[in-house]
């Protein structure tokens, strides 16, 4: 239903458009139609970049810098382009939301994995970012720069600048064409570096929380904060532990003001058991609860691992376990792997039927911050691409839940600003890179090419990747969602 509106919505906007064009109306307002994308043109705001534009040897550099970037991300992105192609002609990938046509627009609120806020204030900073520094670097190179406008098909999908296309391709030398080409790309990088490093920086002001992830009682729901346990205020697991000791109450006052008191086991419940090792030779299962080792209590995952911590490969544990009937106890001898002790089982905090988010929410964050360490490594280039469809996708409820603050709630908004710009630009200056026209990377190969070979080659080897890729792009939405 919802895709039928926006098919209906989307249909009556070009219907508009189309009559505005017959009666005149967009002519006379300097705004073109190609089909339903209009370019609303404007002069305002060229007289800033002008004065900009007085830097001249500062947009050189930038400029320059450019170059050596587009060819950087080009190689990158056209073997990006030809992996995709072999994995889709090999292996195709079943309908997913990831293959959904929808989400292969950078369209906020359009596209499922972009929110429509934050997705907005990345796209329309990266779009100036993008077309004034092809402006002002068309400026500080003394060509005419004819208007600035922004591309809307029925939201606003891109943004240009106009400079005078005869200057540029015709009086300008070739140096001058690539360092304006070059701009918009480097631009986009610089300030993706910069949003990023503030987004990390912002990381430092929020801490894991203690809040309910997900939970066996209906009273409690993913997302609820809890405050205190049994009248001990909770920060951290260790809180946990000491507010419980030895009772048998646990009682939960959590930030919405309620109190809940629940009944149950506490421990660690075992998600996995790895065969052949100690726990699955002793006959455990999935499902049950491990609720003390060497006669210690178990309530957090915390406590379970401190302790398994100091065990080494060889040592004899007796583990005390609730098969969900009642409760038993185990003599383990423990596998070595690299001098720890394993007992070969793969598990998840059971609070009596609660999960905690503090894991949860440690594992986002130690994530977030090791990304800079990451992108040493070309995986970690191709996780930063695609961090928001296949891991992180924003600072939202309940994932705010998750978080403690030490400066006030804003920082999640900032926190997601930051995020989206950063991430955005990231990734329209990577595509921009392309060698395919019209796109920046199209423009820089091109001229490249014509320098070493001559037009004729320029001209077809530019034709011929520029299909490979586009179509390339086409496959990669019709290839999963054809019948099978």
């Amino acid at each position: 239903m919802n895709v039928q509106l926006g098919i209906l919505v989307f249909l009556i906007y070009w219907g508009i458009v189309e009559l505005l064009k017959q009666r005149g109306v967009l002519e006379r307002k300097n705004i073109s139609s190609y089909g339903p994308i209009l370019m609303i043109r404007t002069e305002k705001g060229l007289n800033l970049l002008k004065k900009l534009a007085r830097y001249r040897m500062l947009w050189i550099i930038l400029g320059n810098a450019g170059i050596p970037a587009v060819f950087a991300g080009m190689v990158f992105m056209f073997i990006l382009i030809l992996f995709m192609d072999y994995s889709l002609l090999t292996s195709p990938p079943p309908p997913s939301e990831l293959t959904s046509p929808r989400n292969a627009l950078l369209i906020p609120g359009v596209n499922k994995f972009i929110p429509l806020v934050w997705g907005l204030i990345g796209l329309i900073v990266t779009l100036i970012v993008h077309e004034f520094s092809h402006a002002i670097s068309a400026l500080s190179e003394n060509i005419r720069v004819k208007s600035l406008g922004i591309l809307v098909a029925l939201v606003p999908v891109g943004g240009f600048a106009e400079p005078d296309e005869e200057e540029l391709m015709q009086k300008a030398s070739r140096s001058t064409r690539l360092r304006v080409f070059s701009s918009g790309v480097i631009s986009n990088f610089i300030t993706a570096i910069i949003a990023f490093s503030v987004f990390f920086y912002l990381l430092g002001f929020i801490t894991p929380s203690i809040a309910v992830l997900k939970s066996d009682d209906p009273r409690l729901k993913t997302g609820d904060i809890v405050m205190e346990i049994n009248g001990v205020e909770i920060r951290s697991p260790e809180d946990i532990s000491k507010a419980i000791g030895n009772s048998d109450k646990i009682t939960l006052t959590l930030k919405d003001g309620r109190t809940v008191t629940i009944e149950g086991v506490t421990g660690v419940k075992i998600a996995g058991v790895v065969k052949n090792y100690p726990a699955d030779k002793a006959g455990f299962r999935e499902g049950w609860i491990i609720t003390g080792v060497d006669g210690v209590k178990i309530h957090t995952l915390d406590d379970f691992l401190k302790i398994m911590k100091e065990k080494k490969g060889g040592d004899q544990i007796t583990l005390e376990v609730y098969d969900g009937h009642r409760f038993r106890s185990f003599d383990i001898t423990l596998r070595d792997s690299n001098g720890r002790g394993i007992i070969g089982v793969q598990v998840e905090e059971y609070f009596a039927g609660i999960t905690f988010s503090y894991y949860y929410a440690e594992n986002i964050l130690n994530t977030l911050r090791n990304i800079p360490s990451m992108l040493l490594h070309p995986a970690g280039w191709l996780f930063l691409i695609s961090m928001p469809i296949v891991y992180f996708n924003s600072f939202s409820y309940p994932i705010t839940a998750f978080f403690a603050s030490q400066v006030g709630d804003w920082i999640f908004f900032a926190l997601n600003t930051f995020y989206w710009v950063g991430w955005i630009n990231f990734y329209v200056g990577l595509f921009n890179c392309l060698p395919a026209l019209p796109l920046d990377g199209g423009r820089v190969y091109y001229d490249v090419v014509e320098k070493i070979g001559g037009r004729r080659v320029a001209e077809a080897s530019t034709r011929f990747l520029s299909i490979l890729i586009f179509g390339s792009i086409i496959l990669s939405i019709v290839i999963p969602n054809m019948p099978r």
